[in-house]
């Protein structure tokens, strides 16, 4: 199994990831809104100069987070660049995964 992380700075393409995931037999998420490190620097005023070094930095991020097999990780990882767009252009977000060594109370996914 596998832990997969996705920071998506378009707020409007995280509804289209979860039912893509749910497509793809992903029957869980969780989603948290968050402040990137650009962000919260830019707002001292001694480092606000710096902000431009962020690329993104000036809305929240969404971090959408789920537990699945490795090959529905990978799956989920092409959706994600689908739907967000290129991951290599700044400011576009962020995906990766880690693997988990143990779990428990996890819902089994769909077929």
């Amino acid at each position: 199994m596998e832990l997969l992380v996705a920071i998506c700075k378009d707020y409007r393409a995280v509804e289209d990831i979860l039912l893509g995931f749910v497509e793809l037999g992903i029957t869980g998420a969780t989603v948290l809104e968050g402040r990137g490190m650009g962000q919260i620097i830019g707002e001292i005023p001694i480092f606000a100069g710096l902000r431009g070094l962020f690329p993104g930095s000036v809305t929240d991020s969404h971090v959408i987070i789920t537990v699945t097999t490795r090959d529905r990780a990978r799956e989920a990882m092409g959706l994600i660049e689908r739907v967000a767009g290129p991951l290599s252009h700044p400011g576009t977000g962020i995906v990766f995964t880690v693997p988990i060594g143990a779990l428990d109370g996890l819902k089994p996914e769909l077929p």
